[in-house]
């Protein structure tokens, strides 16, 4: 069944030996070659499944991943029963406790050189079973690696904004759970630093020309 259409892929809720799953495929450019696109929708879900596995190693809940079919662009990965993070904030519940634990999983892959390149409340899940509650982050797509202070800047700068402007009355607890949540895990200066460059790139942003 067709869950979600996607620029570059569709996911589906399948089946996978009597366990729900999700399959993400990557679709088909048609005004691209096609021996050209065969090869970057294969080189993207490799890297993606690479991806989810070493942000699993940094400490981060991702899906498990099934199987991953880099021929058919595919990759068969855990379905996560639970609300999406962004649906529970509208609720006003969980504030600090997401807040802390996206910072953490964002500082956790950023202490790695990975970049999720998606961070928005849309991409985290809760998982809620009794004593089993856990936050998984979805949606490697776009990750990459990179040291550059820069890169993982913007990384924060997208979830800060997608704080402000989806959950504006929630925004400064929400986000200052998160700042402590990061620099629990990597030192003060750190953060400090990469907070100085957001705001050098929300400056560049308010200040550039259009022409």
């Amino acid at each position: 069944m067709l869950i979600k259409r996607g620029a570059e892929a569709d996911i589906y809720l399948i089946e996978w030996y009597g366990k729900r799953a999700i399959s993400k495929v990557r679709k088909r450019k048609q005004y691209m070659h096609e021996m050209l696109d065969r090869e970057i929708r294969r080189k993207r879900t490799l890297h993606e499944a690479e991806m989810i596995n070493m942000a699993k190693r940094a400490g981060v809940t991702t899906p498990l991943l099934y199987f991953v079919d880099p021929n058919n662009a595919e990759i068969v990965m855990q379905y996560i029963q639970g609300e999406l993070a962004r649906d529970l904030i509208h609720q006003g519940l969980d504030i600090e406790w997401m807040g802390w634990m996206m910072g953490i999983y964002t500082a956790r892959l950023h202490a790695r050189d990975i970049v999720h390149g998606d961070l928005t409340t849309s991409n985290f899940i809760v998982y809620d079973r009794g004593d089993n509650r856990r936050l998984v982050l979805i949606d490697f797509g776009l990750s990459f690696y990179s040291s550059r202070l820069e890169d993982k800047a913007v990384d924060i700068r997208l979830i800060k904004e997608v704080m402000s402007s989806a959950h504006a009355d929630l925004f400064d607890e929400l986000f200052n759970n998160f700042v402590q949540g990061y620099s629990s895990v990597v030192c003060n200066e750190y953060t400090s630093s990469v907070l100085k460059k957001v705001r050098e790139i929300e400056k560049r942003g308010r200040y550039a020309r259009v022409v």
